[in-house]
């Protein structure tokens, strides 16, 4: 089977270095560092005092150094964010030039790069790094090549080159949200977009910025509204998602047929409907739902 893939050019890695990089890093995101290898990678939150999410990121081990995936145009932002907690702490960024980020998904992506399929599962090759997506298996793997191997790499794997819209349409029809364009910045509460079941959070952790009030989000079951996939063919974003003549939702991003939306959980099991047309919302498989959408 033809594998698809993106070049992630609105995406950029961030290199940390320094004796105190995993400490500093411990103590500001929300999933545990010390799980990350060469061999494994890590998705995780940086998020705000208040428990409201400012950047996606997903990390891996490059020798001695850590590499932060981030939104591109937000890159620095990061960069100018994690300086304010630096302090006195040996820890330096810089933006990463010369590397290419390469979404590759299809049914037999694992085998393909000769991985085993584990979540974050990551592999040295000769040409970079081959990893499985630490969010969700489904959403396939990241190569980290240098830019100009783009080609050679997909000709030698049989890769299909997609565009972005291609690989926001694979995410949409997942219900995966990533970056500041889609996950709202200092307003998303993290389990409301599925932070949590995507391996976001490590609930044993210490403390971390915006902890408290993400453990008393889930301890009080505090969630009514989530990010689901919809298909819904011909709707623009611009109205609303309604249960008989009541809003319930809200539109975050479409792409094609398929869109992801804020819906409250106890209008799911209701007909919805948007400008008139009936909507089929999508609860995917690794979505865990209360029993009580109350």
């Amino acid at each position: 089977m033809t594998l698809s893939a993106c070049l992630l050019s609105h995406r950029a890695l961030v290199r940390v270095t320094g004796n105190d990089k995993a400490t500093f890093l411990q103590g500001l995101i929300s999933n545990d560092v010390n799980k990350l290898s060469p061999e494994v990678a890590l998705f995780a939150l940086l998020l705000s005092p208040q428990g409201r999410y400012q950047f996606d990121l997903i990390l891996h081990l490059e020798g001695e150094d850590w590499l932060l995936e981030v939104d591109a145009a937000r890159a620095l932002s990061l960069i100018k964010r994690l300086s304010v907690f630096r302090l006195r702490s040996n820890v330096t960024f810089e933006v990463v030039e010369d590397r290419a980020i390469l979404a590759v998904w299809g049914e037999e992506v694992a085998s393909c790069l000769s991985l085993e399929g584990g979540l974050g599962e990551t592999q040295a090759t000769s040409w970079g790094t081959a990893v499985l997506d630490p969010r969700l298996i489904a959403l396939g793997a990241r190569l980290i090549i240098r830019s100009e191997d783009v080609e050679q790499i997909c000709h030698q794997y049989g890769i299909k080159l997609c565009s972005v819209s291609d690989y926001r349409y694979h995410r949409y029809q997942l219900g995966i949200p990533e970056g500041g364009e889609e996950i709202e910045v200092d307003r998303a509460i993290p389990l409301e977009w599925g932070m949590d079941e995507l391996n976001a959070i490590d609930w044993n952790k210490g403390c971390y910025m915006g902890q408290e009030l993400t453990a008393r989000t889930r301890y009080r079951g505090l969630v009514r509204k989530r990010i689901f996939p919809v298909y819904a063919p011909g709707i623009t974003l611009e109205q609303p998602i309604l249960a008989a003549e009541t809003e319930v939702g809200h539109w975050i991003a479409k792409e094609q047929d398929w869109g992801l939306a804020m819906v409250r959980l106890n209008a799911i099991d209701a007909q919805l409907t948007c400008d008139g047309q009936v909507l089929t919302i999508i609860c995917p498989s690794w979505m865990k739902l209360p029993e009580n959408n109350d």
